[in-house]
């Protein structure tokens, strides 16, 4: 089981991969709608689970809108080097709620999942750390926010609540702008490495308690972290 659940994490992650390389090509240009779901599956040779996967970590890293009954689009990739204390500045309000909104679910989510964790889920979110790692590394940025994102997708997901995840998948996806911004904040990628590897290990260990503090303390120096940047 968990090789398959391994090579579907890679089979995704490839997708993410060649869809970015097509959009930044302008095969795919800005604004334009991506070809319907079967179309897309059979010119990448990928299971329509794996393409939804990729779709959604587009979503989340401002490359793509899924627009509900009409389709995914290709987002205008706006100035991504525009000065960052500016961007805080500008949408402080917005970052606050949104930190505070996560906080008040994540914590609970990572101390259930704790508490009732299978292998399979300890290996992806393993995985995971890895590959954020990795692209850390390589200095790939949007695949470091990808993997973040899908970090927290993966604990909502998993913990057992349905109606909680879906709410959690809502706000996950209103974040892609303040993820991508919070995690070019200098010291920030190394940060969230090692807490995501803290979280991990604490739900690993089926230590519920620290799953929910180590969680909560991620999500509240990361805004208290955003709210310092945008006042210098």
């Amino acid at each position: 089981m968990g090789g398959v659940a391994h090579e579907s994490d890679q089979v995704w992650s490839a997708t993410v991969d060649h869809l970015r390389a097509m959009i930044d090509s302008g095969e795919l240009p800005p604004g334009s709608r991506l070809p319907a779901e079967r179309a897309l599956c059979e010119q990448l040779g990928i299971s329509r689970g794996s393409l939804r996967q990729a779709l959604r970590v587009l979503d989340s890293i401002g490359y793509v809108q899924i627009r509900a009954g009409s389709g995914t689009y290709v987002r205008e990739q706006g100035t991504a080097e525009s000065p960052l204390s500016s961007w805080f500045s500008e949408h402080e309000q917005l970052v606050e709620k949104l930190f505070d909104l996560r906080a008040t679910v994540e914590p609970t989510l990572a101390e259930r999942l704790a508490r009732q964790h299978t292998p399979r889920v300890v290996q992806r979110l393993a995985d995971n750390v890895a590959e954020m790692e990795a692209a850390a590394a390589d200095g790939d940025m949007l695949r470091v926010i990808a993997t973040d994102a899908e970090f927290h997708r993966v604990i909502a997901g998993n913990a057992g609540n349905d109606d909680v995840a879906d709410l959690l998948r809502s706000v996950l996806a209103l974040v892609g702008e303040e993820r991508r911004a919070a995690l070019r904040l200098p010291g920030q990628i190394r940060k969230a490495v090692a807490e995501h590897r803290a979280i991990l290990d604490a739900i690993s260990r089926s230590d519920a308690a620290a799953a929910r503090e180590i969680t909560l303390k991620h999500l509240m120096d990361a805004k208290t972290y955003a709210h310092d940047y945008a006042a210098h």
